[in-house]
């Protein structure tokens, strides 16, 4: 059974070449390998028996539906390019999901130490943003007792939504959904897929891996920080816009209006300034 390896650079080519590498060398299934090169003006690379398609950087979602397109396999893994495949996957995968009804499964990621990542969470609505964020803190100190909880003897489960650092969707259930939600540039792309997929009458499950290294932004530089973070408030204000009623919206832009008007208060920080704006409603991309 193939499965389709989509992977998107943004100024990541070392990262995404030893991925490659990484896959080339481990992964025994059926598969091909898809890179939508969205910083092509400064990343340019060949790879043998890889389809590279130059594009310009309309965000990630809408890189992975162009590959999507393409991609022939039945199942859709959409893989970060900072991440490392340290051993084959797809047998226990296979035996696993082949025959089990199934929407998306995020696979487990490690940080380069070994370490957990956390990669799923529970439903984003203002409550539960507290308990993503505790366990989120968790993982990176590495609280075991905590950890364990969430990985549970490494056992199978079904969950609200996984990381698309590492994300397997079936290629119809993906069709079904038309996709990822090209209104997000970056970040909750996931959360909103495995949503739309969850609402069409798809499961959401966690897998157990224990050969899958995530470097997650570890190479990219502040000023890229900054913009990303306050991307990732934007999107997350565009989630709850599509998929949290009235009070959780509020509720949420009660929340960051105070954080950041302290922030801008303190710190002055020019990111804090613009995510102060958003919260208020007022955007200046």
């Amino acid at each position: 059974m193939m499965i389709s390896i989509i992977i998107i650079n943004y100024k990541q080519k070392d990262y995404l070449l030893n991925c490659i590498k990484s896959i080339k060398d481990n992964l025994k299934c059926e598969y091909e390998i898809i890179v939508v090169n969205n910083s092509f003006d400064s990343d340019s690379f060949k790879i043998e028996n890889i389809t590279v398609i130059n594009n310009v950087n309309l965000g990630f979602a809408q890189a992975n539906n162009l590959a999507s397109n393409t991609a022939k396999g039945k199942y859709l893994f959409f893989m970060n390019a900072d991440t490392l495949l340290l051993k084959d996957f797809s047998s226990v995968f296979l035996n696993e999901f082949e025959n089990k009804d199934f929407g998306v499964v995020g696979i487990s990621l490690r940080y380069p130490n070994g370490n957990y990542q956390l990669s799923y969470w529970y439903e984003n609505n203002f409550m539960n943003e507290f308990k993503n964020k505790k366990s989120e803190d968790s993982f990176k100190r590495n609280d075991t007792k905590i950890i364990s909880n969430y990985v549970n003897n490494d056992s199978v489960k079904e969950v609200d939504w996984v990381s698309g650092a590492a994300m397997i969707i079936k290629k119809d259930v993906f069709n079904d959904v038309k996709g990822f939600d090209e209104d997000f540039f970056l970040f909750y792309e996931d959360a909103d897929i495995c949503k739309r997929i969850k609402l069409n009458g798809g499961k959401i499950y966690y897998f157990p891996f224990d050969g899958l290294i995530h470097f997650k932004g570890e190479n990219v530089n502040e000023s890229f920080l900054n913009e990303t973070y306050y991307h990732s408030k934007k999107s997350q204000l565009l989630y709850y816009k599509k998929h949290n009623n009235y009070l959780n919206r509020v509720m949420l832009r009660l929340y960051l209006v105070f954080k950041y008007s302290v922030k801008v208060i303190f710190e002055r920080n020019s990111i804090d300034k613009r995510i102060f704006k958003l919260a208020l409603g007022v955007s200046d991309d």
